[in-house]
């Protein structure tokens, strides 16, 4: 849950805290730093022996940089660093290397292809997962005015049309893979995956900086508009999944395209962004132990700051804060508070602070599921849920479904406490859910596949 949203507060807590935001661990003295080309190699679906499936793939969350990552069907998830050619190692969290929990043995084919992986768990009996060919993938492109955006359509291999999930990014530099492990599950019941690099990420154009909230909607709407022309694609069954920041954009595309089939919101706002800052900083600052006047003098100087973004109005109030907010931690203005009125952040506050997305509900007619973490954060769980079914209950949505799942953060992963500090040492993903997502689709997509 580093700092991949547009939100400010994450930065803000981590320097005012002493705390990191990425959760990267020292290097232990055999762990090697092999490049993503060699990784990529180990990428794909594992089959384990009698059953059960391992979805390995590069992934960044963790430490803002790809790292081979095994995400297990059963919710388990871990970063694999590796030792030697084909030999790995996994600690006891989702992004620990200082020690050892597991060893990941890779076999290869007299070509050279790996054909399987052996995990070996302290304690336990080794498990053999073998390489399996379920899905196919194709690079694909389409555009939005003049923005060109490049993309992957993950499908099941197999013929005939198939009903398909347009992937919609959380906030910051996010690439057509970061959320699949959100999704991968839902390929070998039936449905194709399709995920593109946000702009001015990868293989597209533009700039995510600058683009607001109907910008980004739109480029949905055009990978949705591209989806229903392909053959393979069942054109009445493509739907939205997305999470976070994805919870404001995905509305606006689905009212914009009413013949989108299904939206998912997986840790969705439907309050107005600066207001989840305050949410955040509150309960990380908190956590981390800062006595509650501290709090409120962070939390005063945010609002000031806010005023300004949005009115142009109080320069002078909020430049005397937070010159006071940095006399008290050592004289250094803290960051993230712009000191110039030129500052480009004021640009970005702009652009998406202030959006308020209740009126969007309010005319969202599309079958809905949005899911909540008990634990989370940023998008408090009550609150947003009480949110979202006051704006559908007046815009007469008919089928919605609104769910809070215990012990879950921002990223559905199961946690302790919520906070940010936390997730290297956590190790699963919620089991419901992707038992939510598959049980919820099983009643409104044709031809799902229970089980494979």
């Amino acid at each position: 849950m580093r700092s991949k949203r547009t939100m400010i507060v994450a930065t803000i807590a981590a320097v005012l805290l002493g705390t990191r935001i990425e959760c990267s661990m020292s290097q232990t003295a055999s762990e090697h730093a092999p490049d993503e080309k060699v990784l990529s190699e180990y990428c794909g679906t594992y089959r384990w022996q009698p059953g059960g499936f391992l979805y390995l793939q590069l992934w960044d969350e963790f430490t803002g940089t790809n790292q081979l990552v095994a995400f297990d069907e059963s919710g388990e998830v871990r970063t694999l660093y590796p030792t030697d050619r084909d030999r790995f190692f996994a600690g006891p969290g989702a992004a620990i290397s200082t020690a050892i929990e597991s060893r990941i043995d890779f076999q290869r084919d007299r070509s050279g292809r790996i054909r399987s992986l052996t995990w070996r768990r302290d304690g336990a009996a080794p498990r053999l997962a073998r390489r399996v060919e379920f899905e196919k993938s194709e690079d694909v492109r389409f555009t939005n005015g003049d923005i060109h955006l490049a993309a992957t359509l993950i499908s099941p291999n197999t013929r005939g049309q198939h009903p398909a999930i347009i992937l919609v990014h959380g906030s910051g530099a996010e690439d057509r893979e970061y959320m699949l492990p959100f999704a991968r599950f839902l390929i070998r019941h039936g449905i194709a995956v399709l995920g593109y690099d946000k702009r001015g990420v990868g293989g597209s154009t533009g700039d995510w900086h600058t683009a607001s909230f109907d910008d980004l909607a739109g480029d949905v709407v055009v990978a949705f508009k591209y989806l229903k022309k392909r053959s393979d694609i069942d054109a009445a069954q493509i739907g939205l999944l997305g999470v976070s920041q994805a919870g404001w954009i995905m509305p606006i595309a689905a009212v914009r395209a009413p013949d989108i089939a299904f939206l998912i919101s997986v840790s969705g706002a439907a309050i107005v962004p600066a207001e989840t800052t305050f949410d955040e900083a509150r309960r990380e600052m908190a956590v981390a132990g800062r006595r509650p006047e501290v709090i409120q003098q962070i939390v005063d100087l945010m609002r000031l700051e806010y005023r300004f973004a949005q009115t142009g109005e109080g320069w002078d109030e909020y430049s005397a804060a937070r010159q006071q907010l940095a006399t008290r931690f050592g004289g250094t203005p803290p960051p993230n508070f712009p000191g110039t009125q030129e500052d480009s952040l004021w640009r970005t506050m702009r652009a998406f602070y202030f959006y308020d997305p209740a009126p969007t509900l309010r005319r969202l007619r599309t079958p809905t599921l949005a899911i909540f973490g008990e634990l989370d954060n940023n998008v408090l769980a009550d609150k947003n849920k009480a949110a979202w079914e006051a704006a559908l209950k007046v815009g007469v949505n008919r089928d919605y479904t609104l769910t809070i799942l215990p012990k879950a953060n921002h990223m559905m992963l199961e946690a302790k406490v919520g906070s940010n500090t936390e997730m290297a040492s956590l190790q699963r993903f919620v089991l419901a859910y992707s038992t939510t997502v598959r049980d919820w689709l099983a009643t409104r997509i044709r031809g799902f596949r229970s089980s494979r």
